[in-house]
């Protein structure tokens, strides 16, 4: 509207009434017009930003690595129920943000020892979250999520053997379901201490639906469930979310510590006739229980006692403790194990690729040593008590127990760290068969030790001693005099030691063989024994307390 005031001929402080109304009403529809261009500019500028919002929140793509992806895999197992898994494997990842789900990883994996990188660039992705889903599809699972919501019950009519279809609510399934409670329990899946808690069990008959016909439950039917909820996965799996600035193919590293692996050393030693010499087999026992196998990994051992923070219930290795032993291979030394030092442990790698397999128990050869010096020795104990007491008959039917010792040495074709295992040792009878003649476990020996094994105790060699004097002197000084006999039935002569533990201050006051003060409170005396002949070691001893 246009406006057609005159503000020329208007006297001072007037203006044009009419022409005045007429302007004011103009301002003000321009105003409001104004206003009402400005909302449509803000409207539009909305609805210009609003499809920026769903595409925000979509998820991220989706990759997926298997077994099939694995470029190499290398395993560490420890002697405590401990395995380290190192494995590289290809994966492509977009541009961005994605999801990268590891999958056949070990049932008994710690997640929080988990550690991810690209072997050729180190800030090619950074992970954002990381997720362990070990939320496996199992029937009972399955049926206890579905509670409150809607499946089917096919049944079979008795009268025409055809399947029918009823629609139901399954309203429980009878059983409570197991729980782990945030203690108790280490990581994994499925095997009691080492999952988060053991896999329930669902009875179909305890589970109670709502059909048409009511209330019901026991064997109303096979439930059919219309799909299977998102966050079930079919096996163990790792799941990353990860921001990578640039997509392309990948050589991933994973390295993760796992439960359910250990390893133990075995060894054989078989004695030549005069038993002045033996030939020295070990042999590595593997058990894998972790839930993984490997194929062509670069075997590592390590031995010593690594420090490892256990869970409230820690994995047994008593789990692992199978039958007996199985048969193996033996191998050229060059692509067998090699020996090294690591930290304050020892290292034994494997010089060849293998198979690891869960559930699996192997063997490989780890030393082979011919001719190794041997000693044997015959020692007769006694206990520190006989020396302030008095005793009124003699001591009979005493047994003189069977050592073997050998050198952990280099001249003898050893000279590597042995470590801890039981040693079998067998000998030859006259027809050439060999037979066991004991066993003994050993500790963790470097080179250059000496290892001794009780073998067991000698059948033609009797022993007896006799208590010939005993006098106190005051309230805490007695005299004591000994007598110790010894038969050696066997047909070559024989030194046994006798090894007597001292008690309180002692003094050997007469003897009537040489003795050697082997500790603050031992004494031992070798006696050699003639075949069929008896020796007699007499001694007096004054002990103060």
């Amino acid at each position: 509207m246009r406006c057609s005031a005159s503000w020329a001929n208007r006297a001072p402080g007037s203006e044009p009434r009419a022409s005045a109304r007429g302007c004011r009403s103009a301002s003000s529809r321009a105003l409001k017009g104004a206003v009402r261009f400005r909302q449509i500019g803000v409207l539009a500028l909305l609805l210009a930003l609003a499809p920026a919002a769903p595409a925000a929140a979509q998820d991220p793509p989706t990759v997926q690595s298997g077994e099939d992806g694995r470029e190499s895999a290398a395993l560490t197992v420890y002697n405590n129920n401990l395995g380290l898994v190192r494995e590289t494997r290809r994966v492509t990842l977009p541009a961005g943000a994605s999801v990268l789900r590891y999958a056949d990883v070990a049932q008994q994996i710690r997640p929080e020892t988990v550690y991810i990188r690209d072997t050729q660039d180190p800030a090619a992705f950074a992970v954002l979250e990381q997720n362990y889903k070990y939320d496996l599809l199992t029937p009972s699972r399955l049926m206890e999520l579905y509670v409150e919501r809607d499946l089917s019950l096919v049944r079979v009519n008795p009268a025409t053997g055809d399947e029918e279809t009823v629609a139901a609510t399954l309203l429980s399934t009878g059983s409570a379901p197991n729980a782990g409670y945030g203690y108790g329990y280490g990581y994994g899946y499925g095997y009691g201490y080492g999952g988060y808690a053991p896999p329930s069990y669902v009875d179909p008959y305890s589970a109670v639906y709502r059909t048409g016909e009511g209330i019901t439950w026991g064997d109303v039917g096979r439930p059919v469930f219309p799909d299977v909820p998102p966050n079930f996965v079919s096996r163990p799996t790792l799941e990353w979310l990860l921001d990578s600035p640039r997509g392309g193919a990948r050589t991933i590293e994973t390295t993760y510590l796992t439960w359910g692996m250990s390893w133990s050393a075995d060894y054989v030693l078989v004695l030549t006739d005069d038993e002045k010499h033996g030939d020295l087999a070990g042999w590595v026992t593997l058990r894998n229980d972790a839930g993984l196998t490997l194929h062509d990994a670069r075997l590592q051992l390590v031995a010593g006692d690594v420090n490892v923070q256990q869970p409230y219930y820690p994995y047994s290795d008593m789990l692992f403790e199978s039958g007996g032993r199985s048969g193996g291979d033996y191998y050229d030394g060059n692509i067998g194990f090699q020996e090294s030092g690591m930290f304050e442990y020892h290292l034994y790698t494997l010089g060849r690729p293998t198979d690891v397999s869960n559930k699996e128990q192997k063997q490989i050869e780890l030393l082979g040593a011919d001719d190794v010096p041997m000693t044997k020795k015959f020692r007769l104990e006694g206990l520190s008590y006989y020396f302030v007491g008095e005793y009124a008959a003699p001591i009979e039917n005493l047994r003189t127990d069977v050592y073997l010792e050998f050198v952990n040495a280099e001249t003898a074709g050893l000279g590597i760290a042995l470590p801890a295992g039981v040693v079998r040792v067998y000998k030859a009878d006259q027809a050439g068969a060999q037979q066991f003649v004991g066993e003994d476990r050993i500790e963790h020996t470097a080179r250059e030790e000496k290892v001794k094994l009780l073998l067991g105790q000698a059948f033609d060699v009797a022993a007896e001693r006799r208590q010939t004097d005993f006098e106190m002197l005051s309230s805490d000084l007695y005299e004591t005099e000994w007598e110790i006999k010894i038969r050696n039935r066997k047909t070559e002569t024989i030194v046994v030691e006798v090894l007597e533990p001292m008690a309180g201050d002692w003094t050997i006051v007469r003897k009537s063989h040489e003795w050697v003060k082997e500790s603050a409170r031992l004494v031992r005396f070798d006696l050699t024994c003639p075949p069929d002949q008896e020796v007699v070691l007499t001694y007096r001893v004054r002990t103060e307390y």
